[in-house]
């Protein structure tokens, strides 16, 4: 048999909660209840739930009484209130296939700035909600969401213009992955890595330029040898073979190109990282 993802560990997981709440006899308590409160004796099929009419929407004393219900025994069994409801409510439902999220507590990836200028604030918006992200804007211990909200859909708008100032790229924001407790470390760390995919994919998108890696290389070791930060005069190339690999002349030309390659490539990854992939 072949070994379960986490990602889907955590699933089953959640369908325990779910059917340890079908078990524990609240369900038939609170959807008792529910339809009472919706002036039903039958659950609603999918569709009538889909289509019912906004004044069944509009909640009563009555209907808001039953909805705190709802929220204390969802938060008792690490449910979100609305899978609570659809239990109660829709005949047959499913949650697994409802395509909602389950549990009360899920993993979340979020863009985090303390830049306060507003028009940065609006393309950065505006980018991550094209990506499916949130905005949250902090200033020392507070965070607010920062939602860029227009009646045209996001996808059919122009991108908001970027401020002639940028901030520079290591203050501009950064991507943080918020996990449940007992969700799996392997979940997690895929999580990050796709966190880390899209925020330099909003960098781009912002204008900036990505670093191509972020291995250690044993070129940077050798600058000083190679003299990266500087222009060579002539004949200078010579004492740094010589300072390499000695006095012996062996292969001179091969040992020559060598150096220039590498000189080539450690005065690209430290005098001129930012080039874009």
């Amino acid at each position: 048999m072949g070994k379960v993802a986490p990602e889907e560990l955590w699933r089953r997981h959640t369908l325990e909660r779910y059917e340890a709440f079908r078990q524990s006899g609240e369900l038939e308590k609170l959807r008792k209840e529910g339809l009472t409160a919706c002036g039903r004796k039958k659950r609603y099929t999918s569709l009538e739930w889909a289509r019912r009419p906004m004044r069944e929407r509009n909640s009563s004393p009555r209907s808001m009484e039953w909805h705190h219900k709802c929220e204390s025994v969802a938060q008792q069994f690490g449910l979100a209130t609305h899978t609570v409801i659809c239990a109660c409510l829709i005949s047959g439902y499913q949650p697994d296939k409802a395509g909602l999220v389950v549990e009360s507590e899920w993993p979340k990836i979020r863009v985090i700035t303390d830049i306060t200028d507003d028009q940065f604030l609006a393309r950065l918006s505006y980018e991550a909600q094209l990506r499916g992200l949130h905005v949250i804007s902090r200033q020392g211990s507070v965070e607010t969401a920062k939602l860029f909200l227009n009646p045209i859909p996001i996808m059919c708008m122009e991108p908001p213009p970027l401020p002639q100032s940028m901030p520079s790229q290591a203050s501009a924001f950064h991507m943080r992955v918020e996990t449940p407790v007992g969700y799996p470390p392997q979940a997690a760390k895929s999580l990050q890595k796709a966190a880390n995919d899209l925020g330099k994919d909003i960098l781009r998108a912002l204008g900036y330029s990505i670093p191509k890696r972020l291995r250690t290389s044993k070129l940077v070791a050798m600058a000083d040898k190679l003299r990266v930060a500087h222009t060579l005069a002539s004949g200078e190339a010579y004492d740094i073979v010589d300072e390499i690999y000695g006095e012996d002349l062996t292969d001179d030309q091969n040992k020559r190109k060598s150096v220039a390659s590498k000189r080539h490539k450690g005065r690209k990854r430290l005098i001129r990282p930012y080039e874009t992939n």
